[in-house]
């Protein structure tokens, strides 16, 4: 009998919240593996008719692996993919030496190509975390027929090959000396004129949350499911996710979405309504204020986001995106990537 013969899985849907979280804390994850963010992207992405079909991978009693998965229907197709971005990587448990894990990789593949032809889905899609890079630093979906490349649509994320991470291990003052120059005055000016109001699992105010959505809905229209910010709200009591709130003459001028887990944070969203005063700098503020927020809490990372090389062909947005996220003192950390198309007779 070998390794394989040993190997089945079992579903999402079938653990409490609960359970799954306790099993996720035997493994290196982030949160995007919590039971939260699994069921929270099913919300996000209700539209197309998406379908949670997450697993877990055991060996006799033993869990192996978690692999998140979903597909969904677009343009009439079904696909694997969250909202058309690519689904999270495989992660395994503390215990799975190295040398075992493309052999797992074996297994789940086999099993994703399964659902995939139980779909007819024509395409899969998935990425590594940043954040998880010093456990992982090799794309085992490119040994099972999987390229690298991502390249429909050609949106800004899938050209990003890097993204820029910061380690709040070091010292308050060294991470202000990386930032960059021109932004100090930004921030400085923003700090006297505005307050800083941060919602928490230890502090959160419901009346200010409800300011926040419709601050959000002002700059970015009504078009994010309302269900979705009923999740946010539990997310923050819960401690996954951190709100930082710019309040200027007691107006709400700006917000940074933090996602927090084990240690790790990443940068998720940003609203800012520079129509009030053009002076101030909501999100120059606000995101040093994420950095000293993170680092008095014992965070150990945090992913600021992604990078574009400049030989890339790009809009004068995306451009000023990629400046704006190298500003911050990061360092360039491979954003690993993985698409397989299928074709069925």
């Amino acid at each position: 009998m070998t390794m394989k013969d040993n190997l089945y899985t079992r579903l999402f849907k079938d653990f409490s919240a609960n359970e799954w979280d306790e099993l996720l804390s035997t493994f290196e994850g982030t949160i995007n593996y919590t039971a939260w963010f699994i069921n929270y992207i099913e919300v996000l992405n209700v539209k197309s008719s998406i379908k949670n079909l997450s697993f877990v991978v055991l060996n006799g009693s033993v869990f192996i692996a978690i692999v998140p998965l979903y597909v969904e229907k677009i343009d009439s197709h079904w696909q694997m993919s969250m909202g058309q971005e690519p689904i999270f990587a495989p992660i395994f448990n503390k215990n799975v030496p190295n040398n075992a894990i493309s052999e797992y990789y074996e297994y789940i593949v086999a099993e994703i190509d399964r659902i995939a032809s139980q779909y007819q889905c024509i395409l899969a899609r998935f990425h590594y975390s940043p954040l998880l890079h010093t456990k992982v630093n090799h794309n085992y979906f490119t040994e099972f027929g999987y390229g690298k490349d991502i390249l429909y649509p050609n949106w800004y994320i899938f050209k990003a090959e890097f993204s820029y991470v910061i380690n709040l291990l070091i010292e308050e003052n060294e991470l202000y000396r990386c930032v960059r120059k021109s932004s100090k005055p930004n921030i400085n000016r923003t700090r006297r004129e505005t307050k800083l109001i941060v919602l928490d699992g230890d502090n959160f105010d419901q009346s200010l949350f409800n300011q926040y959505v419709q601050l959000y809905y002002k700059i970015k229209g009504e078009k994010r499911n309302p269900r979705a910010f009923e999740l946010d709200s539990v997310a923050i009591q819960k401690g996954f996710e951190v709100l930082l709130l710019c309040q200027y003459k007691d107006i709400l001028i700006g917000a940074v979405a933090l996602h927090i887990y084990n240690g790790k944070a990443r940068y998720n969203s940003s609203v800012q309504d520079y129509d009030v005063d053009k002076s101030i700098y909501p999100n120059h503020f606000l995101l040093w204020e994420s950095i000293v927020y993170l680092k008095e809490k014992g965070f150990d990372l945090f992913e600021i986001g992604e990078q574009v090389a400049e030989s890339m062909e790009l809009s004068n947005k995306e451009r000023n995106l990629s400046h704006f996220k190298a500003g911050w003192g990061g360092t360039l950390v491979p954003w690993m990537k993985a698409q397989k198309g299928f074709e069925y007779v």
